[in-house]
């Protein structure tokens, strides 16, 4: 239905024309009334109507003031102009400035009345009829100006004649030479794609193209396209001959706004890397390449970023999780060492920083580090699920992550989880507050001369109330159960690591190594050394 407002200072001539026609059966609905011509402007704002039908003899802003400003500021509206008597003046006025028809109210029925709306409706479907087809071409010119530059960075270059005259018909205005290519990408796009829909992501993604095409419009011979899910590709002619330095520094200038209005129209942040200058088209698909190549330095050195030239490069080698790193890794989960556990992640990181390894490089490193997570979890009968969050598949958000800050801070976030469950399960669920306190500082002070005495310190209450504690809810003595946690930590480091026996004693709490074996074979029923030899003979 066309929206129509009825501006006239009568409530009665308003009324009449309210109630001459059944406007609903005919296609129209009233978008409002207005007294005069200013109250019909603030209606305009709100309503958005089609039509608007005004009297001509008004207070405050007549019928010849307000046609006058619909048609400077709205002038997609039809208006019809009405007057009370048979003002020429008045008619030559109103059609001047764009009304579409001009009536007396003393003639008006409902038969004419509905006639002028005919006439009125096929004028306003003529014209958005002809605006849509507009928009379509508009759109669909763009989609092949898209189309052509993908072809022309993936090589899918055509013969020079058939390249120029597309070029011509498509508005692509780019030298044959003497050109530079930017890969752009939205900054965790990931995040977009899980809060809109994908009418709404379409939006998102022409809003940032019409931000860039806005800004590089001022570079004179320049485009930009979507190459994937929000990345982009802008080509610039770099025209006559200039410095390097030259071309850097004003393209930095450009990038830089479009990353600022981004940044504040559409809450994003965006990145990009920028190729070195190249001679001709047939050199676009390289310049491209190496484009995204400099942007991949947003692995390391942060998002919201524009890296040109000077950009480290990155390794495309293999690496693998140290077998050292790995049973350093176990041994101090086993332990319950957290600061041990992450000075252990921090080195892992910090040498994948040192190699500047590729992102999918690292991401086999980071597999690793999920394995361990993962195999832990089973030995312990602890549910991944306990682990991971109902939206977190550790495989899947490997890939997501853009930085390695980001991963780093998801991996740490794991491990932390993953320690205090295994932290709950040494622990134990049926014992008092107080013994679980005694026991978590025996599980990470073990390897210590410690006593019932320091502990009971520990946890605030006296020595001989800690030991009734532990006989009564643990079956067992305090000294006892100290030596079954510290022979389960020398068991551990025989089977997983290359410490000597005398070494393994010392780590676990014993200054004696006799007392370790007399202790460990009245636990386990066989010595150290045999124990020794059965995990070699198991492997």
């Amino acid at each position: 239905m066309l929206k129509v407002l009825l501006v006239d200072d009568s409530i009665s001539s308003r009324t009449d024309l309210k109630t001459m026609l059944n406007w609903e059966k005919h296609g129209f609905e009233f978008a409002g009334e207005a007294g005069n011509g200013a109250e019909a402007i603030r209606r305009m704002r709100e309503q958005a109507p089609d039509l608007v039908i005004t009297d001509m003899s008004m207070p405050v802003m007549n019928g010849v003031e307000l046609i006058a400003y619909v048609r400077e500021h709205f002038p997609q509206v039809k208006i019809i102009a009405l007057s009370a008597y048979d003002d020429f003046d008045y008619v030559r006025q109103s059609m001047k400035y764009g009304a579409v028809d001009y009536m007396l109210k003393h003639r008006l029925t409902p038969d004419k009345l509905l006639e002028l709306l005919r006439s009125v409706e096929r004028d306003i479907r003529l014209e958005q009829d002809r605006r849509k087809d507009a928009a379509q071409l508009s759109e669909s010119k763009r989609v092949l100006r898209y189309e052509l530059i993908s072809a022309l960075l993936s090589g899918g270059i055509p013969d020079a004649e058939e390249l120029e005259k597309r070029m011509k018909t498509l508005g692509l205005a780019l030298d044959r030479e003497h050109l530079l290519v930017a890969a752009a990408e939205i900054d965790d796009f990931w995040a977009v794609e899980e809060r809109y829909s994908s009418g709404e992501i379409e939006v998102f993604i022409n809003t940032f193209l019409d931000i860039a095409e806005e800004i590089i419009g001022e570079w004179e011979r320049s485009a930009a396209a979507p190459v994937g899910r929000g990345q982009f590709a802008i080509i610039f002619s770099l025209g006559g001959i200039h410095s390097k330095m030259y071309i850097y520094n004003r393209l930095y200038s450009i990038l830089n706004r479009i990353r600022s209005e981004v940044k504040r129209y559409m809450n994003v942040t965006a990145s990009f890397g920028v190729s070195q200058p190249c001679g001709k088209f047939t050199e676009l698909p390289k310049a491209f390449r190496e484009a995204k190549l400099r942007l991949e330095e947003k692995f390391y050195n942060g998002k919201n970023g524009i890296y040109i030239e000077n950009a480290e490069k990155l390794e495309d080698r293999f690496y693998c999780l140290d077998i050292r790193d790995e049973k350093a890794i176990y041994a101090a989960l086993w332990n319950l060492d957290a600061d041990q556990l992450f000075r252990q992640i921090d080195k892992v990181f910090g040498d994948i920083s040192k190699l500047r390894l590729r992102s999918h490089s690292t991401r086999m490193v980071i597999a690793e580090l999920i394995g361990i997570i993962n195999k832990l979890c089973k030995d312990n009968g602890i549910e991944v699920a306990q682990i991971y969050s109902a939206d977190d598949e550790p495989f899947k958000n490997m890939n997501k992550y853009e930085t390695l800050q980001d991963i780093r801070t998801w991996i740490e976030g794991l491990y932390r989880k993953l320690l205090t469950h295994l932290e709950q399960l040494r622990v134990g669920g049926n014992v008092s507050k107080l013994t679980r306190k005694a026991i978590a500082y025996i599980q990470k002070n073990y390897h210590q001369n410690i006593s019932l005495t320091e502990v009971a310190a520990a946890v605030g209450i006296s020595g001989p109330y800690l030991s009734k504690l532990f006989k009564e809810e643990c079956g067992t003595g305090f000294a006892e159960f100290l030596n079954e946690v510290r022979i389960s930590q020398a068991k551990w480091y025989i089977e997983h690591s290359d410490y000597k026996l005398s070494e393994v004693a010392v780590r676990v709490g014993f200054s004696n190594y006799n007392y370790f074996c007399k202790v460990f074979k009245k636990i386990t029923d066989i010595t150290p050394l045999e124990y020794e030899k059965m995990c070699r003979t198991i492997v």
